[in-house]
């Protein structure tokens, strides 16, 4: 059985359907990793690393990170400082504090006037795990608008992970996940 395979090219084998033709990768992956290069790439902005095919930390606190005399470096905005900078953004999660005193067991909590404060540490938390995790997942900004926070993220898993992290810790609220048909954008909305 082996020997009928053997003396096949991979085009035959593709044609044939005995072997899946490979994956070709998104524009976007494309232009947010780049080819992969014998170099390094600094961010101008937020000093992460690219090489390997991603994005690393700062160069003082990566152990992989070696300037070898070879190696040539250059430097360019991240694409999550990009984002920043041209006000694009993967992942809208948007806050509305209609009431901030319900009957629950963290009423102390929701009626005092930090109510807000600790939704916003809570955001702070999930955007220092995450930039942890991988330097290109981030919070951009935060527009705080009376009883309306909206927070923009490079991720749309963020996003959501801020929001379902928001729905456990205040519990009573309403929580609803938007998925875009077009896009990568995701739209979180949180009321409480």
């Amino acid at each position: 059985m082996m020997s009928q395979y053997q003396n096949v090219s991979k085009n035959q084998a593709v044609r044939r359907g005995s072997m899946a033709p490979r994956r070709k990768r998104a524009p976007k992956d494309e232009q947010e990793f780049g080819l992969a290069g014998s170099g390094y790439i600094i961010c101008s902005e937020c000093k992460s690393v690219f090489f390997d095919k991603s994005w690393h930390h700062m160069m003082d606190e990566d152990k992989h990170f070696s300037a070898e005399k070879d190696k040539k470096i250059k430097f360019a905005v991240c694409p999550a400082c990009e984002m920043l900078k041209t006000k694009t953004y993967e992942g809208e999660i948007i806050i509305s504090l209609k009431s901030q005193v319900q009957p629950s067991s963290r009423a102390q909590v929701e009626g005092s006037p930090n109510f807000k404060n600790y939704i916003l540490g809570a955001i702070k938390n999930s955007d220092e795990m995450a930039k942890e995790r991988d330097p290109m997942d981030r919070v951009l900004w935060t527009e705080d608008n009376g009883n309306e926070i909206k927070v923009y993220t490079s991720e749309n898993q963020l996003a959501v992970i801020i929001g379902k992290k928001l729905d456990s810790a205040f519990p009573g609220g309403k929580l609803k996940i938007e998925h875009s048909h077009g896009e990568d954008l995701i739209r979180v909305f949180w009321d409480r």
